[in-house]
């Protein structure tokens, strides 16, 4: 038998000093499981989605051009634009591939995902952290429940499961946004399946929820096979089962061990090559199977995160040791508390997982905690043993796990991270200049890079297509010809406060038509990329796609997106080339949060991107106070 690391001594001790005074957070009212409850609320609203649109082609091309004239001499332009007018003139190849186009998405749910998965993840092959996967660092909660590792991770465990169980019986209700339906398909990846390394493109493997009821717990990197149902009655673990399973892995006096999991840190080949050397011992195979099959991950660390910065890295990336980077669904839980999630970017965006983080955080909000003590301290349950995953080492892992981890740390080390919070400016103040928040931040980010750099670039936005069938995401198109021009108005010591306030307006105008246009399916990016997709072997490449400007446009020196959480405190991910920085943000009530990475040693440094997002903010909030509301107005 484990020994309890709280007594109920100490338990009873815990509940007296705990305050009855919880943190007061709007709760989401859920029904328990059951068995029997009608199945087909998840995706009742599927058959009703539109599919993702071809757009035009003489719309895309004049957006395209549109888009590009921000960095273009004239001459530039025209050149450009003379390409674009070849290829869609009529009779050209421009017509062609999109009759080719029209024409092949007939009888597709979705065109776009024909391609889509591999292209822009499974193919890929640098490492998926810290280059993919996005990270969430959970607001802490103050009181014992958030201080203590054990009973936070009890509750990330029972809630999950029971968010689990509404996926698989189709009883949770459908995302529904302005009285538009949003594609649920993504949640068919959430549970009970992982990204597996395999030949020039990784798959992605299926298991039967129902054949393994399990989770895993890594704890001083060795992996813990543990239930999330009773074996005999099928009834979901209670909180003080799980909390024994998770005493028991914390008890446990294995060895500390030698960090297999940053095997997932790798090169998608080299994770290939030691994944096939795994295999030769059958006793690995039935372990990492057991891993891929498991419903999510926690992971329980020995380290003390304490500010945000630490708390960020430690959900980006940890040590690269106790982990397993392959799995979809991974949470982390310090010793003192702190959490986070980090999810497998091929099957998934951010939207669904934001929604499972939300439902589990609300849900630990709102138990009380002495209410969680005394079930823990008077219940006796009868659990089994936590089960230990065995693993053959031969020398070639061996080699391959101390390589692994000599890369993982040279990498992270090449990165430059800083975050950015700005209290007092969220959107209680952003809407008092009747713009879009989302906008207004963009034209931060756009004004804090132009004081930077000097320079107008290609910027990246996330814009979400949900609202069709299998919809992931289309490029929203930041830089326009008015952000170039409110960015150069607003560092021109010249410039009048109407003329600042006029730019601002066109400019924050013109990103809300455009990220709506994204999200209605008529971007130009994948349209571009489904037109030339349509190209068959051997045929020559239009000109439109040869052209420098082509590329240079789809480089993204900025790549940013936000998502809707009132319970993270950061979120974040990579820059996605060497020169550029990967922007992630909130825009909660109160505050403004921007996560900034960038790579070392190439002239960029995120904490001069943030000196310049802080003197902006500042400018922005005097300027647009005093041009918007006057010099009396009280915020």
């Amino acid at each position: 038998m484990f020994k309890l690391s709280l007594t109920k001594g100490q338990l009873a001790a815990a509940f007296n000093k705990t305050s009855t005074k919880a943190i007061i957070m709007p709760i989401l009212q859920t029904k328990p499981f059951s068995s029997s409850s009608a199945k087909g609320e998840t995706y009742k609203f599927q058959s009703q989605l539109p599919k993702l649109p071809v757009p035009e082609l003489q719309e895309t091309a004049g957006k395209y051009v549109n888009t590009i004239e921000p960095y273009l001499t004239p001459q530039q332009l025209a050149d450009s634009k003379a390409k674009v007018d070849r290829f869609i003139q009529p009779g050209g190849v421009g017509e062609e591939l999109q009759k080719r186009l029209v024409a092949f998405a007939q009888d597709k749910d979705n065109w776009l995902a024909e391609f889509w998965d591999d292209y822009a993840y499974m193919s890929y092959r640098d490492p998926v952290v810290p280059f993919v996967s996005y990270f969430f660092s959970h607001k802490d909660i103050r009181n014992i429940i958030g201080e203590d590792q054990l009973l936070k991770a009890t509750l990330i465990a029972y809630y999950t499961i029971e968010f689990a169980e509404k996926v698989q019986t189709e009883v949770l209700e459908p995302e529904v946004i302005k009285g538009n339906p949003f594609c649920m398909n993504a949640f068919k990846y959430m549970f009970n399946n992982s990204r597996v390394p395999a030949p020039g493109s990784d798959i992605t493997q299926h298991y039967d929820s129902n054949a393994n009821r399990f989770f895993i717990v890594v704890y001083k990197n060795n992996f813990y096979k543990v239930p999330t149902h009773d074996a005999t009655t099928g009834e979901r673990l209670s909180k003080g089962e799980i909390y024994s399973y998770l005493q028991q892995v914390k008890n446990d006096p294995t060895p500390k061990g030698l960090g297999l999991g940053a095997l997932t840190s790798l090169n998608r080949d080299e994770w290939l090559s030691a994944y096939q050397n795994l295999l030769k011992s059958p006793v690995n195979e039935a372990s990492l199977t057991d891993i891929f099959a498991s419903t999510f991950v926690v992971c329980l660390d020995d380290n003390t995160p304490k500010t945000i910065e630490e708390k960020s890295k430690n959900c980006w990336h940890g040590d690269g040791q106790n982990r397993f980077f392959d799995k979809p669904l991974e949470f982390f839980v310090s010793a003192n508390g702190n959490s986070g999630f980090l999810g497998e970017h091929s099957r998934m965006d951010a939207t669904p997982t934001v929604q499972m983080n939300n439902t589990i955080l609300k849900q630990i909000a709102q138990t009380k905690p002495e209410d969680l003590l005394a079930e823990i301290a008077t219940v006796a349950p009868k659990v089994g043993p936590a089960t230990i995953l065995p693993f053959d080492i031969n020398p070639t892992t061996r080699a391959n796990i101390a390589s692994a981890i000599v890369k993982f740390d040279a990498t992270i080390a090449a990165h430059d991270e800083e975050i950015f919070q700005h209290w007092g400016y969220g959107k209680g103040l952003i809407k008092k200049f009747k713009t879009s928040p989302d906008a207004y931040v963009q034209m931060l980010m756009q004004l804090a890079y132009y004081k930077l750099t000097g320079k107008v670039r290609p910027t990246y936005e996330s814009a979400a297509t949900r609202k069709f069938l299998k919809g992931r995401t289309e490029t929203g198109r930041t830089v326009s010809n008015e952000s170039k021009k409110f960015v150069e108005t607003w560092v021109d010591p010249n410039s009048s406060i109407e003329d600042k306030v006029a730019t601002f307006q066109a400019a924050t105008k013109q990103h809300v038509v455009y990220l709506t246009a994204a999200a209605d399916g008529k971007g130009v990016d994948r349209h571009l990329f489904g037109l030339k997709s349509m190209l068959k072997p051997g045929e020559p490449v239009p000109e439109i796609f040869t052209d420098p400007v082509f590329a240079y446009s789809q480089t993204w020196y900025i790549s940013s997106s936000q998502v809707p959480s009132e319970f993270f405190q950061s979120w974040g991910w990579s820059q996605v080339i060497d020169d550029g920085f990967g922007l992630a943000y909130l825009i909660n009530n109160d505050w403004i949060h921007v996560h900034i990475s960038c790579k070392r040693g190439n002239g960029l440094k995120s904490d001069q991107l943030k000196w310049f997002l802080v003197d902006s903010a500042n400018q922005m909030q005097d300027v647009l106070v005093k041009g918007l509301l006057g010099d009396q107005a009280k915020l």
